[in-house]
């Protein structure tokens, strides 16, 4: 049924790729997914004409290692962009490259200095707008003016607008486009129009001084989901939704303190890695579907790649497609495990958190191992029925853990490389990314 319906779409014109990328928005903050707040109207109709996964893992904490998995299908320790500031090496085949060698006009734009050009997640894209401006950025302008850094983030309509007005003006309306949209906004600082703060008031009950902080990254996904419903209803006013295949998700979540880290980047708990993922392409994909099953985000390139009529079995990708998946013809494997990485720190503290060298995690069907050996921690969760991660069975059940130790040990073995990816870091770029709440 898929085949033949690609093969009939291959046959009238390449279809059309949007994909979009939230920045730091945690699944279970989105109403889309059960949240009981309104956050996601646009996402839970998207979700009613598309397919819904409801189980996605983007493979790191952090926005460039996440990113670069996104466009090449590797795990961060093989295409080794393992922090904010490496430069994806340009061996690496993304999925635009593949794209645009067959055709399609490629042009992505972003909203955060993270994946700016310079750092090669740009590779394949004829256009890739990372112009940043003071009057339309989101973080402390102070702090980085002071430093003689310009701006390093856009707020989401800022980008909407440079959207718009490639698909309206400036696109080659005889070729397919693949189109990549970053949104920064849910990212602290968590600064909401003030219309959608006033819709989210903080909750009352105990803990006041972290629900306003709630209450305001609430607000900041619910203007990035009025971002994307911008988009789609450009896609419906230009004729073009019924030929574009649209994928939304997410780089990773936020702590919001669960497991003592507001931000994220520190852990690799539930709430820094479950993310939404969803899919809509009008006629090809079944509306309303849900598939169950836990998937990661290295499968998004090649089930793309399969679902526009490309080959994905070339050029060493990692992940496998989810087309068959998505289209009700297959299941998701349970038994494939989900890999999970944290970027090294050196021995210190970070937002108050003990921090020293990487940390790895794995989850197969119901239980996620999280090891940390420089740090000598070793945590074993049944996720599936205390998804909060809140008690830790590794005592409990050592056989289990050192299975899952294994797989760890089996998947660094066959897949991490000594080749380490250059850093773009000049005394500017460190400002810039200290202005966005990183530090090197």
């Amino acid at each position: 049924m898929l085949g033949l319906a690609l093969a009939c779409a291959r046959e009238i014109r390449p279809p059309n790729l949007l994909l979009i990328t939230l920045d730091t928005t945690r699944r279970d903050h989105c109403s889309v997914y059960g949240y009981e707040r309104e956050t996601t109207p646009n996402l839970e109709r998207f979700a009613a004409e598309g397919v819904r996964v409801a189980l996605a893992y983007a493979p790191s904490s952090t926005t460039a290692p996440s990113h670069a998995t996104l466009f090449t299908s590797l795990y961060p320790i093989t295409h080794r962009v393992l922090r904010n500031g490496r430069v994806l090496l340009p061996t690496h085949e993304t999925l635009a490259e593949r794209m645009h060698e067959r055709g399609w006009a490629t042009a992505g734009f972003v909203s955060s200095y993270v994946l700016a050009e310079r750092f090669g997640l740009g590779q394949g894209f004829e256009l890739w707008d990372d112009d940043f401006e003071p009057a339309t950025a989101t973080t402390d302008k102070e702090g980085w003016q002071a430093e003689g850094v310009d701006a390093v983030d856009r707020r989401g309509d800022a980008t909407t607008r440079r959207v718009l007005s490639w698909l309206e003006r400036d696109r080659d309306p005889e070729r397919p486009f693949f189109l990549f949209v970053h949104y920064f906004d849910p990212h602290s600082p968590y600064v909401p129009p003030p219309e959608l703060a006033d819709k989210f008031p903080p909750a009352s009950g105990p803990g006041q001084g972290l629900r306003p902080l709630v209450a305001r990254y609430d607000a900041e996904i619910a203007f990035a989901d009025q971002q994307i419903g911008e988009l789609l209803a450009a896609l419906d006013r230009l004729g073009l939704a019924d030929d574009t295949l649209v994928a939304i998700t997410a780089d990773h979540g936020e702590g919001l303190m669960q497991h003592g880290q507001m931000g994220h980047g520190v852990q690799i708990y539930e709430e820094q890695v479950r993310v939404p993922l969803l899919l809509r392409w009008p006629g090809r994909l079944p509306a309303g579907r849900v598939v169950e099953g836990a998937v990661s985000l290295i499968d998004l390139a090649p089930t793309l790649l399969e679902l526009v009529g490309l080959p994905s079995a070339t050029g060493g990708m990692q992940g496998r497609s989810l087309a068959p998946v998505l289209a009700g013809d297959a299941r998701v494997n349970p038994q494939r495990p989900i890999f999970l990485y944290r970027r090294e720190f050196e021995p210190g503290r970070m937002e108050g958190l003990p921090v020293a060298g990487e940390k790895f995690g794995v989850r197969l069907g119901a239980f996620k191992l999280v090891l940390g050996p420089e740090e000598g921690t070793r945590e074993l969760f049944d996720v599936l029925h205390d998804p909060r991660e809140r008690e830790d069975l590794a005592g409990a059940e050592p056989a289990r853990a050192a299975e899952l130790e294994k797989l760890i040990a089996d998947w660094r073995a066959e897949y991490e490389r000594d080749v380490t990816a250059p850093e773009a870091i000049t005394t500017e770029d460190l400002e810039r990314l200290r202005a966005l709440g990183y530090v090197k």
